[in-house]
Parts: structure tokens; sequence; C-alpha cells
């Protein structure tokens, strides 16, 4: 039997992956975007496309249909420049609000709320589904919103919706040119000046979409699953990147406290020129933290897969290729 999602984000990165695999499993799919977004892609495929904002509660009580079974809401805003924190705050709270407060007055029967490992805050060591999150204390506004965007989302659940969260860490793959994709850009053009030793658990894109379709069916009411990746440093991150490209790089290695005070000279910068920096004090905790996120719940619940970093990397490179982006 078809079932109706709506989708926010879906001109994004992970959204374009899961809308291509909903259409392929028989879904119908209403895609929400703004007037602005680059709609290429989705053109290509049978969706319904919505014109909207999830900032603007009017227009989407106007475009989402009362047929509409399942949300899929992956709208959010990643940006880790503190100037931008005010914008932020209101995509990715507000924007979470109004999704529950429409879904809610639709009668949704299902709401995945896209939310990231980020939720969890600067934790170090193992972080699984039962670790306290710490992102509401974060100084980083990323961090934080992400903790409060889960919050008002699982208010759905107070409507007779079940919500199921998805946290994904560091993703990775096809249709990937703004995300970890630039870093290939940033190699090719020499404009990396260094790498450090901090761990990122490497997530391929595709099977974080194929999660979030599970988590309809298979996923539980009220609860989290986080969609990480294969362990590897910053700095092997970047080698898998050049060997795979054929780009002829080799960042240095900075220790983490140079790192850290190179992005604060950065942002100082900024304030007076107000133009975003290439590293900020948010990007270099990130890019420095110790942390491993367990998938184990995902996969037993989900299915989910996690493949080497290699493919997850040569798969964006292909796509970047194929789309005469690099």
């Amino acid at each position: 039997m078809t079932k109706n999602a709506f989708v926010t984000g879906g001109t994004g990165f992970i959204g374009i992956n899961l809308v291509k695999q909903l259409v392929e499993q028989g879904w119908d799919v209403t895609a929400l975007h703004r007037s602005t977004s680059d709609l290429s892609t989705l053109k290509q495929l049978p969706v319904n496309l919505a014109e909207g904002s999830i900032t603007d509660l009017t227009s989407l009580q106007e475009v989402m249909s009362s047929d509409i079974e399942v949300v899929f809401h992956l709208a959010g805003d990643t940006n880790m420049w503190s100037q931008n924190n005010a914008r932020q705050t209101e995509v990715n709270v507000t924007g979470t609000k109004n999704m529950v407060r429409v879904s809610s007055q639709k009668n949704v029967e299902t709401f995945i709320h896209t939310s990231s490992v980020s939720a969890w805050g600067a934790m170090d060591g193992k972080v699984t589904e039962e670790s306290p999150q710490q992102g509401g204390e974060s100084w980083v506004n990323y961090e934080r919103t992400k903790w409060l965007s889960e919050r008002e989302a699982l208010k759905a659940r107070n409507h007779d919706t079940k919500v199921v969260i998805m946290n994904p860490a560091m993703v990775v793959g096809p249709h990937d040119a703004n995300n970890w994709g630039r870093l290939f850009f940033a190699l090719r053009d020499d404009d990396l000046p260094g790498v450090t030793h901090g761990n990122m658990s490497v997530a391929h894109v595709e099977e974080v979409a194929k999660a979030h379709i599970s988590a309809v069916d298979q996923g539980n009411d009220g609860e989290r699953y986080i969609l990480g990746g294969r362990k590897c440093t910053f700095a092997e991150f970047v080698s898998i990147i050049t060997e795979v490209s054929n780009i002829s790089a080799e960042p240095k290695i900075i220790p983490a406290s140079i790192l850290k005070i190179v992005a604060y000279f950065q942002a100082g910068i900024s304030y007076l020129t107000e133009n975003k920096p290439d590293l900020t004090p948010e990007l270099a905790k990130l890019m420095t933290r110790n942390v491993v996120y367990s998938s184990d719940k995902a996969k037993k619940e989900l299915g989910y897969s996690i493949p080497p970093v290699k493919k997850s990397v040569k798969d964006c490179y292909e796509w970047l290729v194929k789309e005469e982006l690099l």
C-alpha cells in the first residue's frame, strides 16, 4: 500500500538521498522547498513540490495535505559561526515547533525527526543512546539547538503521533558538495592549512537514508537511534580523500591547542569584517573531539549498515566528478 510522505530538507544532502529511496519504494512524496532552493534534482523525480518554509507556520498549513501519513523532518541549519546563531535557532527550534504543530493538526501518524549526534554535546569516549545528553548546556549553538529541537519533536507524542529521532554522525556520500564534500575543493585548491587527530565517525548517506525509512515501521516510539560510522581520525579521513581523488596534497598535522587558537583568532577578525571565517571555534571543537558513537541499536532494530570509509568517500568523489563539480 502506498504511503504518503512529507519531507522537509528534501533539497539537502541527506534529503535528496531519502527522497530518491522513497520514490524507488513507491511512496507518494511531497517535498517542501524554499523559493530559492535548487530544484534541479527533485524535478527529475516524480514528487510533489511544495513551496514554503518551516519558519512560516501559515505556509506549512497551506501546503501539507491532510492525507500525509509520515513526516520526515530533515530541514535544519548546520551553521558553525556564532554570527548566525539567531537564524539557526529560528530554523532548528522554531522550525521544528512549527512542524510538530502542523503535523498534529493534520493527524500525521509518524514523525521522523533528523537530529544529530551533536545533541550529546561535548563528550569523550563511547556514546550510546543511553548516554546523558549535554547539548543543552553547550556553548556551541548547533549542539544546543539540536538538543532543543529533539524536545520539540517529542511533543508530537502528546497528539498520538509516533516520534522517532535519528542522530546521524558525519555523513558522506553522493549529492554532497557543501558539507564534508567541500574538503575535496579545499584540498584541490591547497586551501586546507592543516588537519588534526580528532576522531570522526563516518556514515554513508545512503545507509542513513535507509535507516530513516526503516524507522517508520521498525523504530520505537519516543526513542533515538545513533547513525554512526567507521572511526577514523580527521587526518586519516583527509588522507583517504587524497588517495581516492589523486589530489596531491599533504596538509600538516596541527595540534588541537594550536587549531583552537587559530580558530579564535579568525573568529575575532570576522567580527570586524563580518565575513565568515574558514575556521571557527565551533568547527575546531568538532574537529578535535575524541569520541566514538555506537550504532549497535540502529544495526539491531533498523538494519543499519556501516560501509568502509573509503566507499563513502569514493561515492562522494564519483558524484562530484559526474556532476562536473570537481
